[in-house]
């Protein structure tokens, strides 16, 4: 019985594995592509193995070629309609002012709907003094709150003024013969309060009669006795920068609004420096003859107790009155206005301009430039700086760096500077940017939490200048209805195993004719020889 099993099983085998001419085995035969050659009927030769190792060697490069364009992610850009539910669109701006103070910088929106918001209070908009990044308030604040407007009106006695008052201040005059300069009045007295001014200004007219009483008061007051520098004490004095011939003086003072009171202790030599040039200091008490006389006296007392002839710290003061806020201001010019602006998202102008009248001042159009740099421009609540982060090194399209433009997603890669005419004797240099705003979404292949659906925007950029009544910079925008869309797209797996199945094939076809070809030559020519 075990003897008629085993013959059994070994039959079907043969029948299975081919042995005979029928059954099974026979009919699937008939289909078999791989027929093989027994191995004792083949030569391995020299030439072959040759041959085989530098197809091996090729199989593996084009293998680990396919392998990775395989993995890569590629792109593919359309563009669509903006259909974009959010209204608001957030401008994110970083622009620094070289000779304008921050106190005198305001901001303004203005859009197609005829919607204006004028001397914004977004408080998201910073100023920041140019030249040691002093926190300087918001975009709506005047800077120097200390600028009462209670105007006392004191109209007496003989010998008037520009406004029709009683003088009792200096005149300066650097044209008459009669009058001092302003270089012979810093080197007479200790202390000198110069207001200058210009007769159109009504904020000058204002204070012309409290400024003449104020000078009055200091001469009842002040010391008369020569001091141990051969100096007087301390005196008031004004200076009209309207007369042609004062200009140039007024441009070196650093005058940008009247009326402006600048105090000067000992010299005009004692001086300090920042970035964005001379420290100068201001004062900013109250508008009342009482307390700038009494203000004048107190820094004649401490220049003369502490012998301290130089400017107090910058962003500092004199506190006259004791009361804990001082009634003067040391800084420098110079405004880097930096934040975001929440607007609509229509095509809009973002204005910045000068201003004065917050704080009680007429500004000095003729004698500011609007010269600015450019340190960051964008749209969007997103960083480039993130958008960056999802996007490889390598990548080429709407996120990847252009160090060529002259203002790019990325930050702190580029600034451009834009300066009025040196020849401009108006100075109402007016600053026109144009900007064609298009939205970029970034789809991920396989969004998620840490790579989701980006969205940012790009512009083209174009500047130029003109002269107009008074000099501002003007950013202008322009939305565009449609956005490039760019997808992310990988392989589906059927793809890449059929590309390696193909690729195998072909290596092994060519590699079967190559060799065929090259032993079929070097036999002819063994047969020749």
């Amino acid at each position: 019985g075990q003897h008629r099993a085993g013959a059994s099983r070994a039959g079907w085998a043969r029948q299975l594995g081919g042995g005979g001419g029928g059954g099974t085995g026979g009919f699937l035969r008939r289909f078999d592509i791989y027929r093989k050659v027994p191995r004792d009927l083949t030569e391995a030769t020299a030439l072959g193995g040759s041959i085989s190792l530098v197809f091996y060697a090729l199989f593996l490069v084009l293998f680990l070629a396919e392998v990775r364009n395989f993995l890569a992610v590629s792109e593919r850009t359309e563009i669509e309609i903006d259909h974009a539910e959010d209204g608001i669109l957030q401008v994110n701006v970083n622009v620094t002012f070289s000779k304008v103070s921050c106190e005198w910088l305001a901001v303004d929106v203005v859009n197609v709907l005829h919607q204006k918001r004028e001397d914004i209070k977004d408080r998201t908009l910073h100023k920041y003094d140019a030249n040691d990044g002093q926190h300087m308030g918001y975009a709506n604040e005047a800077v120097d709150d200390r600028a009462d407007l209670e105007h006392l009106y004191e109209m007496s006695g003989k010998g008037r003024d520009h406004y029709g008052n009683t003088r009792h201040a200096i005149e300066i005059s650097e044209t008459s013969k009669n009058g001092a300069t302003l270089s012979e009045m810093l080197d007479r007295f200790e202390v000198v309060l110069v207001d200058f001014h210009a007769p159109w200004c009504i904020h000058c007219q204002r204070l012309s009669p409290i400024y003449e009483h104020a000078a009055d008061l200091v001469k009842q007051r002040g010391p008369v006795e020569i001091d141990r520098h051969h100096k007087h004490a301390v005196a008031l004095a004004t200076f009209d920068c309207t007369i042609p011939e004062h200009r140039a003086t007024c441009l070196k003072e650093g005058i940008q609004a009247f009326p402006t009171i600048l105090v000067y202790r000992q010299s005009s030599k004692h001086m300090v420096t920042g970035a964005m040039g001379r420290y100068y200091e201001m004062y900013t008490g109250k508008r009342e003859a009482k307390p700038i006389a009494d203000f004048a006296l107190s820094v004649l007392k401490d220049v003369q107790s502490k012998d301290v002839d130089a400017l107090p710290m910058p962003h500092k003061g004199h506190d006259a009155d004791k009361d804990g806020t001082p009634d003067s201001k040391v800084q420098a010019h110079g405004c880097r206005v930096e934040g975001y602006l929440m607007v609509r998202r229509v095509p809009a102008s973002i204005i910045m301009r000068l201003s004065g009248d917050r704080t009680g001042h007429s500004v000095a159009h003729e004698l500011l430039r609007l010269d600015h740099r450019i340190s960051h421009l964008s749209f969007g609540n997103r960083k480039p700086s993130e958008v960056r982060q999802q996007v490889p090194d390598n990548m080429e399209g709407a996120y990847a760096e252009k160090p060529g433009r002259p203002v790019v997603l990325a930050e702190g890669i580029d600034e451009v500077g834009f300066s009025s005419l040196e020849d401009n004797r108006s100075n109402g240099t007016v600053f026109e940017h144009f900007m064609k705003v298009v939205g970029t979404s970034r789809i991920p292949a396989s969004a998620s939490k840490k790579k989701p659906i980006l969205t940012a925007y790009e512009y083209s950029f174009s500047s130029s200048t003109h002269s107009g009544e008074e000099p501002k910079v003007v950013f202008s925008y322009d939305i565009s209805p449609m956005r490039i869309v760019v997808r992310e797209e990988t392989k589906p797996w059927i793809e890449g195993a059929v590309a390696l199945m193909a690729l195998l094939g072909g290596v092994y076809s060519f590699s079967m004719i190559f060799e065929g070809l090259v032993s079929g030559a070097a036999s002819l020519a063994k047969k020749r020889d």
